[in-house]
């Protein structure tokens, strides 16, 4: 069964000295770093006219202050403020042993856990962790639905990487892996819906 969906735009969080530093970063609650809300209030300038009914984001830090930022924008150029939920669903994958750990430092400590995870990722767990790629798949589906069922025209998704490019592999716009938005970007989905996962 598909599930019409609400027009929405999808944005990546700012930085953060973690994700300057390249490590896994999931449930840590790292704030926005210098460039981060930078970022955050050029994706605030650049949304500006999109008339948003509403900005949903990750209840991590990171997520909720470059919404902040947004919401701040639209507010800035005299429209009206849209309401700002976050959502625990929206949040990036626990990565277990390896968070906080650089990638490097990562596969010289565990070097068969990550080696099997990434040649199983829909269906392994990082090292420690608690979800496969399929786990944070599911419960993104489960947000996009209940999401889809509001009276709205369009809104905007502030989340994660991770988060991000499962939902597009998930409605067939881009390969898991190719990693389409840097921080503080965003790209527009419309007329998608929602399939039922396996």
């Amino acid at each position: 069964m598909n599930v019409p969906l609400t027009k929405i735009i999808l944005a990546r969080h700012g930085a953060t000295d973690w994700n300057t530093q390249r490590r896994y970063l999931g449930h840590t609650d790292q704030p926005l770093n210098e460039r981060g809300r930078k970022q955050a209030k050029e994706l605030g300038s650049a949304l500006t006219h999109f008339h948003l009914d509403a900005i949903y984001c990750s209840d991590l830090r990171r997520a909720r202050e470059t919404a902040c930022e947004v919401q701040r924008a639209v507010f800035d150029a005299g429209l009206s403020r849209p309401p700002l939920i976050a959502d625990a669903r929206l949040r990036e994958t626990d990565f277990g042993w390896i968070e906080g750990l650089t990638y490097e430092e990562a596969m010289a400590r565990f070097p068969e856990e990550m080696t099997r995870w990434y040649e199983q990722i829909e269906t392994r767990t990082p090292p420690g962790g608690k979800e496969s790629l399929s786990d944070v798949r599911s419960r993104v589906c489960d947000f996009m639905k209940e999401v889809s069922g509001q009276d709205y025209s369009r809104i905007l998704i502030v989340t994660h990487g991770g988060v991000i490019n499962s939902w597009l592999a998930h409605i067939g716009k881009k390969p898991f892996w190719e990693n389409p938005l840097k921080h503080g970007e965003w790209t527009e989905c419309e007329g998608q819906e929602v399939r039922e996962t396996e």
